[in-house]
């Protein structure tokens, strides 16, 4: 009977210490998942071909910024501007770079008194963002999303 009794109390010390009835959780193979999720950054901004081979993050913000001022600009000086009184005033153009790199106008910001000087200002902008290139999107983790940004036109006439 002892024998029994030592052989009972040692199958039940290895069924118990047994691993098939440890806390067999999957947590170790699986990895965490950042959903938390900043909308008002991107990892990689809208480039112009020209500016795809700057390594630095801010330094490829500073030349798209630059080509973009670039064109706008050069549109404009296209198109003899004749106010007739002088203009000097900020305009607010509110751009979006959609997922495919196409840009598009989504608003303008100006005072009216510039308005009436320069009525067809707005289309002229509409027309000088046509005439861009396509760009490169901007990227947030690994996908092309799409972006606004608002680029100041400062108009000054003597």
């Amino acid at each position: 009977m002892l024998k029994q009794f030592l052989s009972l109390v040692f199958l039940i010390i290895v069924l118990v210490s047994c691993s098939y009835f440890g806390n067999t959780s999957k947590k170790d193979g699986i990895m965490p998942v950042d959903t938390i999720v900043d909308f008002n950054t991107v990892d990689a901004f809208p480039l112009f071909p020209n500016c795809e081979h700057i390594p630095s993050r801010e330094k490829q913000q500073i030349c798209f910024q630059l080509e973009m001022s670039q064109h706008i600009y050069a549109s404009i000086k296209e198109h003899q501007l004749n106010a007739k009184e002088i203009i000097n005033d900020t305009v607010l153009v509110k751009l979006k770079v959609d997922n495919f790199g196409k840009i598009s106008l989504s608003g303008i910001k100006i005072s009216e008194k510039t308005k009436t000087l320069l009525p067809n200002f707005d289309s002229i902008v509409k027309v000088s963002l046509q005439n861009l290139p396509t760009l490169q999107p901007a990227i947030k983790r690994d996908m092309p999303v799409t972006t606004e940004f608002t680029l100041p036109i400062i108009l000054k006439q003597f």
